[in-house]
């Protein structure tokens, strides 16, 4: 199936560039193309697309203010003239950000970037199944890759500020700009449990649980008293050996 995709820029000559780059690709659908970014954002309002290749600098709106005013914008990749703007883009959570002069090898890259993240968001059958045994992936943002972590590897999630820091069982930590709360959300329920404010753990590789801390992967984490219950009636009580009377 293809990837249904909007291109925006202000330069005819560069929608020509990508309109013939698409051609080449033969997974990219080209639903809309603007020169105008007023006229891709009512587009976007109206219709949906999987992923927008938009320019940054343009008269009237920029691509990056255009990303920023969308409700559930698409996957995003920037294009531009600037590296300075390489920053702005990475905070809005773009795909790929891509200097001009546009080289069709570049483009490709970013196209199975798309390919790529599309291809393990999309929900099968089992994929519910699989996330709550721990079967399942996910991927993070990390500097200017995205990396795929599986469930069962992960041990604990830890807030810094802006960002979480994912701990996994070989002793790997990676950094991504997401709050704890968003990424909480974005899990998947049953598999995480919120042990403190500030730590996320799997619970599949809690080794024990006391008043004060609960243990996972050799790892002492602090048990806060909002979240002791809770813990305990999820990760200990439904599976208690408990002596017979």
């Amino acid at each position: 199936m293809k990837i249904t995709c909007l291109l925006l820029d202000d330069d005819p000559l560069v929608l020509d560039l990508l309109q013939a780059y698409v051609a080449m690709t033969d997974i990219l659908d080209v639903k809309a193309a603007f020169t105008d970014p007023l006229d891709a954002h009512k587009y976007l309002l109206e219709n949906r697309v999987q992923v927008l290749f938009s320019d940054v600098t343009m008269p009237h709106l920029s691509g990056i203010d255009l990303v920023r005013s969308l409700q559930h914008p698409p996957l995003v990749v920037l294009m531009t003239s600037f590296p300075q703007y390489a920053m702005e883009g990475f905070n809005l959570d773009v795909i790929d950000f891509l200097l001009k002069p546009i080289s069709l090898d570049r483009f490709l890259k970013a196209v199975n970037k798309v390919a790529g993240i599309l291809r393990t968001s999309t929900t099968e059958p089992d994929a519910q199944a699989d996330a709550l045994t721990g079967r399942g992936s996910f991927f993070i943002r990390t500097d200017a890759q995205f990396v795929r972590l599986h469930y069962r590897e992960v041990l604990y999630i830890e807030a810094l500020k802006d960002f979480t820091k994912i701990n996994t069982a070989d002793g790997r930590t990676h950094l991504t700009l997401v709050n704890l709360k968003n990424l909480e959300e974005q899990l998947p329920p049953g598999l995480f449990v919120r042990t403190h404010r500030s730590y996320l753990v799997n619970a599949a590789r809690i080794e024990s649980v006391s008043n004060l801390e609960v243990k996972v992967g050799g790892h002492a984490l602090p048990l806060g008293q909002t979240y002791r219950e809770r813990v305990t009636e999820r990760i200990v009580n439904r599976s208690l050996i408990r002596r017979q009377h």
